[in-house]
């Protein structure tokens, strides 16, 4: 185990149709190198999903972190997957001086007022809505295949292991524009981790992130996966976390 002074508490932040559960595999990593590690729920999601209604918002999901923050001794790692790319840089906004370091995996970078539908390409955004309005009363995305697809998981193991962590979602969450008028982030370090697997088709939704990543200084890595590395590779991000941390 690794000194106390050496130590950092990373805060992993999920992405939507997950849970805290997906986690699951790279969390006891940074645990064996004497780390501890936040896995906040939030509002309506995983554990908390029987209370997922059109009323659960992104900033919701800020505040959830925020509180997790609040808590945190010293400076903590936040770290956010896909959609928690939102959810951390909201964060950074009202506790700039709680965080260490940025990791965004495979995850969106917003601007100021911006929202995940401005993000995703139209015909995604007009899928989604689709999908609602049909399945969904207007505003929930139910968890599925048709994600584990999206997200390049082949059958095996690790499909199985982010099928069993799956749940439903809020449109809602993915339409509210993301206030950053301070820009905080700019302030912090941050790294950015790339999916790039060949037959991985959510992969041209964020390859703009890692080239905005790139225009803006930031450590980008490239790993061979699909959109769930931290599920695909645990050992390989767990490395890319440890270094972060490290300052390397």
């Amino acid at each position: 185990m690794l000194d106390s002074s050496a130590m950092s508490t990373f805060v992993l932040v999920h992405g939507a149709w997950q849970s805290s559960g997906t986690w699951d595999l790279l969390s006891p990593l940074l645990k064996e190198h004497g780390h501890r590690v936040i896995t906040p729920i939030l509002r309506g999601l995983g554990k908390d999903q029987s209370h997922l209604t059109s009323d659960v918002t992104l900033l919701q999901h800020v505040e959830d972190v925020s509180t997790e923050l609040a808590s945190v001794g010293d400076k903590a790692v936040l770290v956010g997957h896909s959609y928690a790319g939102m959810v951390i840089s909201g964060a950074v906004e009202s506790h700039p001086t709680k965080i260490q370091r940025l990791i965004f995996l495979d995850a969106f970078i917003p601007e100021d007022g911006q929202c995940v539908m401005d993000l995703l390409p139209p015909q995604i955004c007009a899928l989604f809505r689709k999908v609602a309005r049909e399945h969904g009363d207007g505003w929930r995305l139910p968890g599925g295949e048709d994600q584990l697809d999206l997200w390049g998981l082949k059958s095996g193991e690790t499909r199985d292991f982010v099928r069993e962590r799956l749940c439903d979602f809020s449109l809602r969450c993915f339409e509210e524009p993301l206030p950053l008028r301070e820009n905080r982030r700019a302030s912090i370090p941050a790294t950015f981790v790339s999916c790039v697997a060949e037959e991985y088709p959510a992969r041209p939704f964020f390859e703009p992130f890692a080239k905005k990543a790139r225009a803006y200084g930031w450590q980008v890595n490239e790993v061979h996966t699909g959109h769930d590395c931290h599920a695909e590779r645990p050992g390989e991000i767990a490395n890319i976390l440890l270094s972060a941390a490290a300052g390397s």
